[in-house]
């Protein structure tokens, strides 16, 4: 959704941009920021919120009156919450998987181990990364032999945000 001027909403799957006021827009935009917190974590969670945004503009006339806060609302409402198709852990009686042990590919210096720890404590990573060299220059290069041990027995994963989302997804089994 973007608004080019105070007066127009531009919806994807829609080419005409639709008349609308502040209070409309400012609607439409929390709806979507809701339905957004609520998806975190979804994969299909992009292709949601484009087609709620698609199934507004079917609703809204390109030619006709702005859009008032009230006409928004009623749209909105008639859309209903939004809900993840897979519910949170906790309503199902699951629980999340938490923190794990992982390489991150994206971004990551030799093997991304320094990344893995600092998405694992929430550290940064220039942090992680000086501590273990200060930690291997002391150690005499131990250090160095248990990182190539990681590199062998961790699993990998591509991206912070991919470390995320498996954190935060429920437990298979």
């Amino acid at each position: 959704m973007t608004m080019d001027d105070p007066t127009a909403i531009r919806l994807t799957g829609h080419t005409a941009a639709y008349p609308a006021t502040r209070e409309a827009y400012d609607a439409l935009r929390g709806y979507l920021d809701d339905a957004r917190r609520a998806l975190r974590g979804d994969p299909d969670a992009d292709e949601i919120v484009r087609d709620l945004e698609a199934a507004v503009g079917d609703r809204l006339d390109p030619g006709g009156d702005p859009v008032t806060g009230a006409r928004m609302t009623a749209i909105l409402s008639e859309l209903g919450p939004v809900r993840p198709a897979h519910p949170v852990p906790s309503e199902v009686g699951g629980a999340v998987r938490g923190r794990f042990w992982c390489r991150i590919s994206e971004g990551g210096w030799f093997g991304g181990i320094c990344l893995g720890l600092a998405a694992y404590g929430g550290f940064r990573v220039d942090w992680v990364r000086t501590v273990v060299l200060l930690l291997t220059l002391v150690t005499g290069g131990l250090l160095a032999v248990a990182y190539l041990a990681l590199l062998l027995v961790l699993p990998v994963v591509p991206t912070v945000a991919d470390y995320e989302r498996r954190r935060d997804a429920p437990r298979a089994g």
